[in-house]
C-alpha cells in the first residue's frame, strides 16, 4: 500500500519544483483574493534598461486624481465662507469634504504611488546610479518648486501687506523650512520634505542591497507603522513622546515602502514572509488604524478615515479599474504644477473676489462654479508651467545623469597605459 501511494507523493512533490528543480515557493492567496500578489501592467526591472521608459498609464490617472482631490478640498474650505449665501448653498459640499478629508485622500494616494514608482526609477545597473538618481530627483522636484515659492510669497504675504522676508524666500527655496523653523511660502510644501527623505532612504537601501529585498522592504514598512501606532497612543494618554506632526512621518514613510512592496510582490520578486506581511499592512491601513483609534479615543478620527480610503483608491486604481485616457495622462503629466500652483491661483481669485460688494454676483454663485473656475484656471497655469519649466527641466535632468553615468563607465574602462603589460 505504501508503494502504491509513492508515485502520488513524488507527483504531488514534483508539482513543487520549478522547471530548474529549485522549490517552488506557495504564497498565501486566502485573504483577499490574493489582491496583493497578482499580475500588474508593469515593468518590474529596477537594476535594467527595459522599463526606464515605460510610463504607466493608470498612475498618471491617480496622479491627476490626487491632485484634484487636494485642490477641491482647498477651495471648497477657503470659498465656502465667501459670502452668506454661499455658505448656505454651498455648506453641504464643504461639510462633506472635510468630513471625508478628500484632499488628505490625495496626499495618501501620492505617498503609496511615489513607492510604486520611485524605487523603480533608479537605473541600478548603471556606473553611477546614485548620482544619476539624485540628478534626476533634483531636476523633477526643484524647478517647478523654485517657481511655486515666489508666487505663493507674493499672494500668501506680499501682496496682503503682510512681512515675508528675504530670508523666509530663500530658507523656503532650500525646502527645509520645517527643518529650521521657517514659515512655508505655502502649506502643501511638507509633502515635498518626505518626499525627499524618502529618496535619501532609497539610496541609503541601494547601497546597502537592501532597496530590492521584499522581505527587508516589508520589516521596515511594518515597523514604521508600529512607529506611528506607539507615537499617537502615547498622545492619547497624554504622554506624548512625540509631537503630532512628527508622529505622522512614520505612517507616511510606511505606505511609500508598501508602495514600492506592492509592486515588487505584484510581479517578480516575491517573498513568502513579505506576502505574509503585505496584507497585514493592509488590513491595518484600511481597518485596525481607524477601529484602534476609536477604541483608544471614542471616536473615529477624520484622518484614519481618509488614509483607508487612499489606500482603498490605489489599490483600486492599480489592480481592478485602469483609467487611460488622454485626458488622464495630460493630468497627471501636469499633477505636480497643479498641486505647487493650486494655493496660488485660489488664492488670488479669492483676494480679487473681496474686493467685490458682498453682495454681487462675483461673490454669490454656487460653490460648484467657484469650484469649476478655480480648476480650471489652475489647470492653464499648471499646463504652461510644465511646458516652459517642469518639461524642460526633466529632459536636462535626464541628459546630465546619462551623460555622467557614461563618463563613470567609460572612465572605468580606461585603462591607463603605463598599467598595460611589456611586450617583448
Amino acid at each position: 500500500m505504501a508503494a502504491a501511494h509513492a508515485p502520488a507523493r513524488r507527483d504531488r512533490r514534483s508539482a513543487r519544483l520549478s522547471a530548474d528543480g529549485a522549490p517552488r515557493r506557495e504564497y498565501h492567496r486566502h485573504l483577499f483574493g490574493g489582491w496583493w500578489s497578482g499580475p500588474l501592467q508593469v515593468e518590474n526591472t529596477p537594476a535594467g534598461a527595459a522599463g526606464r521608459s515605460v510610463r504607466l498609464r493608470y498612475i498618471d490617472a491617480l496622479r491627476g486624481i490626487a491632485a484634484l482631490l487636494v485642490l477641491w478640498l482647498h477651495v471648497v474650505n477657503g470659498y465656502h465662507a465667501l459670502s452668506p449665501a454661499t455658505a448656505v448653498q454651498g455648506g453641504w459640499l464643504n461639510e462633506l469634504f472635510a468630513s471625508l478629508d478628500i484632499g488628505r485622500i490625495g496626499v495618501v494616494v501620492f505617498f503609496l504611488i511615489s513607492g510604486f514608482v520611485v524605487p523603480f526609477s533608479i537605473h541600478a545597473d548603471s556606473a553611477a546610479p546614485v548620482r544619476g538618481f539624485a540628478i534626476r530627483r533634483f531636476f523633477r522636484i526643484f524647478p517647478a518648486y523654485w517657481l511655486s515659492v515666489p508666487l505663493a510669497a507674493f499672494a500668501f504675504f506680499w501682496i496682503q501687506g503682510s512681512p515675508f522676508s528675504a530670508r523666509e524666500l530663500l530658507v523656503n527655496l532650500t525646502l527645509m523650512q520645517d527643518l529650521v523653523g521657517v514659515r512655508p511660502a505655502e502649506g502643501v510644501y511638507w509633502t515635498l520634505l518626505v518626499e525627499l527623505v524618502f529618496y535619501a532612504l532609497c539610496i541609503a537601501l541601494l547601497l546597502g542591497r537592501s532597496l530590492f529585498s521584499p522581505r527587508r522592504l516589508a520589516i521596515i514598512a511594518a515597523s514604521l507603522a508600529l512607529l506611528h501606532v506607539v507615537a499617537m497612543f502615547m498622545q492619547w494618554l497624554g504622554k506624548p513622546v512625540a509631537s503630532v506632526t512628527l508622529a505622522f512621518w512614520p505612517l507616511n514613510l510606511s505606505l511609500m515602502f508598501f508602495g514600492a512592496l506592492y509592486r515588487m510582490q505584484a510581479t517578480a520578486q516575491r517573498d513568502r514572509d513579505a506576502s505574509a506581511i503585505l496584507p497585514m499592512l493592509g488590513i491595518f491601513y484600511v481597518l485596525a488604524l481607524p477601529i484602534g483609534a476609536a477604541l483608544a479615543i471614542h471616536k473615529v478620527p477624520t484622518y484614519t478615515i481618509a488614509y483607508a480610503l487612499g489606500f482603498i483608491v490605489f489599490i483600486v486604481g492599480t489592480r481592478f479599474v485602469h483609467i487611460e485616457t488622454r485626458l488622464t495622462d495630460w493630468l497627471g503629466r501636469i499633477s505636480y504644477s497643479v498641486y505647487l500652483l493650486h494655493p496660488v491661483v485660489a488664492e488670488l481669485i479669492y483676494l480679487w473676489l473681496l474686493r467685490q460688494p458682498a453682495d454681487s454676483a462675483w461673490r454669490t454663485q454656487q460653490l460648484v462654479v467657484y469650484l469649476a473656475i478655480v480648476t480650471l484656471l489652475t489647470l492653464g497655469a499648471a499646463a504652461l508651467a510644465y511646458r516652459f519649466v517642469e518639461a524642460p527641466a526633466i529632459r536636462l535632468g535626464h541628459r546630465l545623469a546619462s551623460r555622467r553615468e557614461r563618463a563613470i563607465a567609460s572612465d572605468r574602462t580606461d585603462v591607463p597605459r603605463d598599467a598595460e603589460p611589456a611586450t617583448t
